[in-house]
């Protein structure tokens, strides 16, 4: 009768296998009861539990440059799960994680590995960024400059890059990578 649904109408969609869940959901809703508990057994404390161990963040798969410059008329986003460790590890629980091609960061940085970033850690000189030009989006050492910054390649067959103040907007700090051996 809570759900609305007559008892024989409700023994019969059970034999059905027709369960009402649309009915259950608004039920469990309105008396604020948790719908891992009524369907598993299981606390809602071992949900929190589960939350502060894990966090889900976002990856990018853009042409994020360690060479020329990666044009993205579309970015794609998807989530990762990842492990407050891991987060402890790299030092930040709200970074980012980007896709990124090419050679110029070579050997720090491989190709077709996945940067993570911080956008709020504090830029310092010498740090290595992701930084969005006209030219595309880079991932490169800054070095920064009175007028302005030089986009450095750690590979020396590439050559450095200078844009002027209003120029470029830096995206964040890449703090950590993640590449198969």
């Amino acid at each position: 009768k809570e759900l609305g649904i007559h008892p024989d109408t409700f023994n019969s969609m059970k034999f059905r296998n027709s369960i009402p869940y649309p009915q259950i959901l608004n039920f469990l809703n309105e008396r604020n009861i948790s719908i891992n508990y009524f369907f598993y057994g299981s606390s809602p404390k071992d949900q929190l539990e589960c939350e502060n161990k894990y966090k889900i963040l976002k990856l990018y798969k853009t042409n994020a440059s360690l060479g020329g410059g990666g044009i993205n008329d579309l970015i794609d986003c998807s989530e990762l799960i990842m492990d407050e460790k891991l987060l402890n590890f790299f030092g930040s629980k709200e970074c980012e994680f980007i896709t990124c091609y090419g050679e110029s960061m070579e050997p720090l940085i491989k190709d077709g590995s996945i940067c993570v970033i911080d956008r709020n850690k504090t830029f310092k000189n010498k740090s290595i960024c992701v930084i969005n030009t006209r030219d595309g989006l880079f991932i490169k050492q800054v070095l920064k400059q009175d007028d302005g910054v030089i986009l450095h390649s750690l590979n020396p067959l590439y050559e450095d890059i200078f844009y002027k103040n209003g120029d470029f907007l830096l995206i964040g700090v890449v703090i950590g990578e993640l590449s198969r051996l």
